[in-house]
């Protein structure tokens, strides 16, 4: 692989490169921005949620500010449960949540429910809009969406703490939700497609801080593969986000086929084994041709100084730069108060530190 550093590289180029195991001028670098876009332009969270027009020129007044090498349509990850009947709860502080689910009082019910239209029901027209927009907007970088994936579509339908029990009580109740929620997942992705960017599936409930990697195997690897699978025949790659431990399950995600996998650090983990875990995929994602994404620290955002900023995109650069395929990022969701500061040092010093002569010691 040789390196490219004599020339401009622009950020399609740096990515792509990223992708086929190839070295551009630097790591490519973007924070996983959602409702963080829309608090920055004077939005409440519940507002940036809803009203497309003025989420769309947050987004874009984001990417404006920051110029990250990825740009993403993020809303939240509710809206699907949402738009089959769930109720989603807005706060001041923190990302939407479910108080209320569709199936936790009759989980009967599912056989009467339909999957939902994403270009009619609930807020889903209005997330198909923000996609429109940002494709519309001619940014020189990538772009894609983040759609929730099954699992959580399913757990947010059921209820987390009764889907466990179901994995136990009842397992073919569990599997009859996933073959709905994947469903579910596939037409809000063929939806998204149609609007020019592409595909990222955000399933942080499925990571063995919460369900163990044999209930991974059991419940929701198949249906990941189904979904990777139905996109891959229309000749489109996808990319995951899990949060939590995951190296238990790095085989599997690399054995599913998506293109791309995040990964999240739970706040109370071992940070060597955050650096092991980065290793782990970046490692294995060379080997195998998936990308790895992460994982600088995004619970300290809101308060963290330069100095700890720059040390976390050190310390994640130090570990797998030098082996490609890997794109850094934050571990998750930027929180909706982060420091702006702390986002401009973050890009500062992916652009400083990224560098592949300074890596490679070219």
């Amino acid at each position: 692989m040789e390196q490219e550093t004599r020339k401009p590289v622009g950020p399609r180029e740096r990515v792509t490169a990223a992708y086929k195991g190839q070295f551009a001028d630097r790591v490519p670098a973007y924070p996983i921005a959602g409702v963080f876009a829309g608090c920055l332009d004077g939005l409440s969270i519940e507002e940036y949620c809803t009203d497309p027009t003025r989420a769309s020129r947050a987004m874009l007044n984001y990417y404006e500010r920051f110029q990250p090498d990825i740009m993403i349509a993020f809303n939240d990850l509710a809206k699907e449960a949402e738009a089959i009947g769930c109720r989603v709860k807005y706060s001041d502080y923190v990302v939407p949540s479910i108080d209320q689910h569709v199936l936790q009082e009759d989980k009967g019910k599912l056989a009467r429910l339909e999957i939902p239209d994403p270009r009619r029901d609930g807020r889903l027209p209005a997330f198909l809009e923000q996609c429109t927009a940002l494709s519309k907007a001619g940014l020189p970088c990538p772009l894609g969406s983040v759609n929730v994936g099954p699992w959580t579509i399913a757990m947010l339908m059921r209820n987390p703490e009764l889907l466990c029990l179901d994995t136990i009580d009842d397992p073919e109740f569990v599997h009859e939700l996933m073959r709905f929620a994947t469903e579910y997942a596939k037409r809000v992705g063929d939806a998204v497609l149609e609007t020019r960017i592409g595909l990222s599936y955000s399933d942080p409930t499925a990571s063995c801080s919460l369900v163990g990697p044999e209930t991974y195997r059991e419940f929701i690897k198949p249906y990941h593969k189904q979904l990777v699978d139905y996109f891959k025949a229309k000749r489109v790659g996808t990319t995951v986000h899990i949060c939590g431990t995951t190296h238990q399950i790095h085989e599997d995600l690399v054995e599913v086929g998506f293109v791309a996998i995040t990964i999240d650090l739970d706040q109370q983990a071992d940070p060597a084994l955050k650096v092991d875990q980065l290793d782990r995929l970046v490692t294995l994602g060379n080997q195998r041709g998936v990308v790895g994404i992460g994982n600088v620290d995004v619970t300290i955002f809101e308060r963290a100084t330069k100095a700890e900023i720059e040390a976390e995109v050190r310390r994640c650069i130090d570990t797998v730069g030098p082996r490609s395929r890997f794109v850094l990022s934050t571990s998750c969701e930027l929180p909706p108060q982060a420091n702006p500061d702390c986002v401009r040092w973050f890009m500062e010093a992916a652009r400083e530190y990224g560098q592949y002569e300074r890596i490679l010691g070219k």
